[in-house]
């Protein structure tokens, strides 16, 4: 991991909206252990929204970096959220519920700012919804991350988005990134 890529990783612009797509995913995972461990250990609150086939991989990757999730959890300042019930959870026939988009995530951070023991100045959050989304409906998507904006201008928080490639020659379209404030190219980046 170059330096870089793990320095942003590590200490995210407090409004920063970083975009990593990627191809291998024991680096990816790499990357959010490194994102979300960070702000752990700087007394951030943390959100993950995590596909289903990444949650034990990422808890694993913490626990190699020395983070104990549960335990996290259990002090309100780490949560962990299924990605793909997340998505439905704001998604009506194909169509964001905007409103409800808001409203789950400002519970979202709320928790993760005010929940447990002690309240945390700031919140760091990764996604993996616009990844799903972006396979299925591109405007849905860009729509989705304009949102992200919204709720990371409301909020202050970093957020990370990885967004799967399907292969080498695969690309997320320039109307994806440009609505991100930080680009991590490809995984040589990193």
């Amino acid at each position: 991991m170059n330096a870089t890529g793990a320095d942003l990783l590590a200490q995210p612009h407090p409004c920063g909206h970083i975009i990593y797509p990627y191809t291998d995913e024991g680096l990816v995972g790499q990357a959010v252990a490194l994102f979300a461990s960070a702000g752990i250990r700087d007394g951030e609150g943390v959100v993950l929204i995590m596909s289903g086939d990444h949650c034990e991989s990422i808890r694993l990757r913490l626990q190699l970096e020395g983070i104990d999730s549960t335990a996290y959890e259990h002090t309100g300042q780490l949560i962990c959220v299924i990605a793909e019930e997340m998505l439905a959870s704001f998604m009506r026939e194909g169509v964001i519920d905007e409103d409800l988009f808001r409203s789950n995530l400002d519970t979202l951070i709320n928790r993760a700012k005010y929940g447990g023991t002690e309240s945390r100045k700031r919140v760091r959050i990764f996604g993996e919804m616009v990844s799903q989304l972006r396979l299925k409906d591109l405007d849905a998507t860009a729509r989705l991350e304009e949102l992200w904006n919204e709720v990371i201008d409301r909020h202050k928080v970093a957020l990370l988005c990885t967004y799967e490639l399907l292969d080498s020659g695969d690309r997320v379209s320039e109307k994806l990134t440009s609505l991100h404030s930080h680009n991590i190219e490809r995984e040589h980046d990193v």
